[in-house]
């Protein structure tokens, strides 16, 4: 009896350990454009795809009309050919569902979304910038991925969204025939109605190119409005402006309304520095928190924060860590970089490789603000009507010219931290505004200042060249070249 005992103890065991050496199968099946676009009917066109342990891929279901013309599993890639007419329920647009089998026949689905777009590609590749204006929508946008900045060249694998300010802001992207690509769906109606309604979302993104060893080496800047601000611009002191801030989608232009004075502030840019960091959530910078950001999966993603030092006080780790503010070294006098001052990240006279401006654009000299002073009535506004306004019309007192600047306040030297406040703990004033000029002051940059001034109400503060610790995050305005 006890044999038999031992005996069945024996096979438990066993069996036990066979089902414990069982391994889980292991597979994956993905397509990272999540998408092929076409430019026209016949047209073909590829994209790539991740598997792993994948033995076959087969279609399970197909746009009326378009044609699966190859499914490289060698090379990783999936052609399709789009319809040549339409007399037969082809469509111009739809969903490519594909299933992947594995040897022991396990299967995974993707959807891939196929499309003619009826807008001619918008191409940058000619013109490399740090930053790019995507204004259509229904429309791909193309630019050179191995370009950084005016020209340094960079050897880039593969590219990702690094962060979008609005969930599915930028899709599709894509890496393919040397150029990167991304596209910008139509904005969906706000009255439910059916009607196109030829708008974008507007928002800003960022997209970052890694290299063979996975390393971030560079990041563009997408900015994404409903109009063209290389349109809307002012002449200062002779030099040709944008009316607004870079990265942001109108000029206030004293609206007391909070959600066109939001709308206004863009994007905060550290002293020579090409990365854009987001502003506060609302525009009176309730609690001063960090507006939201979501990834490439449309979930949050969130902004980083060091102390400058030998490791992370450098151009190049800045550029490889776009996400991340660098509060300011006391012994380099708050400037982000830790040993020395860099005055060529930005320049006077010519675009510089961390211009954040889009082409054709570049950070202006302070001259450019020389002549500009508050407008007399507004200066002589009450404090209860000037308040609401967060900034001041400013006058050109060379030509008349009235123009409004926003008063967005600023990431301080000292933390990074949303201030719209002054520094005076005793007498606050209730909104600030700073602009970067590529003017160097000292150890310091020139900046616009001014403010509200609530203590005195008999002078209103306005320093068209004011000396600014470097590693201040403020508002750009960008000039022609």
């Amino acid at each position: 009896m006890k044999r038999l005992i031992y005996g069945l103890v024996a096979l438990v065991t066993i069996g036990l350990l066979a089902t414990s050496c069982k391994k889980e199968e292991v597979y994956s099946f993905t397509v990272p454009s999540g998408s092929i676009l076409v430019s026209m009917p016949g047209e073909e066109g590829t994209t790539s795809f991740d598997s792993f342990n994948i033995a076959s891929i087969g279609a399970s279901s197909t746009p009326v009309g378009w044609e699966i013309v190859n499914i490289n599993l060698y090379d990783g890639t999936i052609t399709v050919k789009a319809p040549t007419s339409f007399d037969n329920e082809e469509v111009k647009e739809g969903n490519l569902t594909l299933v992947g089998y594995t040897p022991q026949g396990s299967r995974k689905s993707i959807s891939i979304y196929l499309a003619i777009l009826e807008n001619e590609d918008v191409d940058y590749s000619s013109s490399p910038a740090n930053c790019y204006i995507a204004n259509k929508a229904n429309t791909r946008y193309l630019f050179d991925p191995y370009i950084g900045g005016n020209g340094i060249k960079l050897e880039t694998e593969s590219i990702e969204l690094l962060w979008q300010t609005e969930k599915s802001l930028v899709k599709y992207l894509d890496l393919r025939d040397g150029k990167a690509s991304f596209y910008l769906a139509m904005a969906e109606a706000e009255d439910d109605s059916d009607e196109p309604t030829n708008k974008v979302v507007e928002g800003n993104a960022l997209i970052g190119a890694y290299d063979k060893a996975g390393n971030l080496v560079w990041s563009w800047h997408i900015w994404v409005t409903n109009d063209d601000p290389r349109e809307a611009t002012i002449t200062l002191n002779g030099e040709e402006m944008m009316d607004r801030n870079l990265g942001a989608f109108t000029n206030s232009n004293a609206s007391t309304d909070g959600e066109e004075i939001f709308r206004s502030y863009g994007m905060y840019y550290q002293w020579g520095n090409k990365n854009p960091f987001v502003g506060p959530q609302r525009y009176n910078f309730p609690g001063n928190h960090d507006d939201v950001l979501y990834n490439n999966k449309d979930y949050d993603t969130y902004l980083a924060y060091e102390a400058s030092s030998a490791k992370v006080g450098t151009a190049e780790w800045s550029n490889s860590h776009p996400m991340t503010l660098i509060w300011g070294n006391k012994d380099n006098d708050y400037d982000w970089l830790y040993e020395g001052h860099d005055n060529t990240l930005w320049s006077e006279e010519t675009k510089s490789d961390n211009d954040p401006c889009p082409a054709g654009w570049r950070i202006p000299s302070k001259s450019v603000f020389e002549n500009l002073t508050i407008v007399g009535s507004y200066d002589d506004m009450s404090w209860e009507e000037a308040q609401p306004l967060y900034g001041w019309m400013l006058q050109d007192t060379a030509t008349g010219a009235e123009h409004f600047f926003t008063a967005q306040g600023r990431r301080n030297y000292l933390d990074c931290r949303l201030d719209i406040f002054n520094d005076d703990y005793d007498m606050p004033i209730p909104w600030s505004g700073y602009y970067w000029t590529a003017s160097v002051d000292g150890e310091d940059a020139s900046a616009l200042y001014f403010d509200l001034n609530t203590a005195t109400r008999t002078w209103n503060g306005i320093d068209v060249a004011r000396a600014m610790h470097r590693a201040n995050a403020l508002p750009v305005r960008c000039v022609k070249e």
